[in-house]
């Protein structure tokens, strides 16, 4: 983990009271928050431009994704 730096947020008491009843830990919860939004726009991101690429892409002969998909299973490299 690199340097910490603070963020804050607000929240009304009654919310901050309630999670600390419960014993919520606020800063792993928004810690964990964070890292799973920013997982979810990067890959939506990705797919995004994954599907701007394969209609860019000319039409490959019938077969060619079942054999690319089998030989990256079975560890061989796709371009040699």
């Amino acid at each position: 983990m690199g340097k910490l730096i603070t963020v804050s947020a607000k929240v009304s008491e009654d919310l901050k009271r309630r999670a600390e009843e419960l014993g919520i830990n606020i800063s792993a919860l928004v810690r964990k928050a964070l890292e799973a939004e920013i997982k979810k726009v990067e890959l939506k991101r990705v797919l995004k431009n994954l599907r701007e690429e394969v209609k860019r892409s000319p039409s490959l002969p019938e077969g060619t994704i079942v054999k690319m998909i089998r030989e990256m299973r079975e560890g061989r490299r796709l371009v040699e």
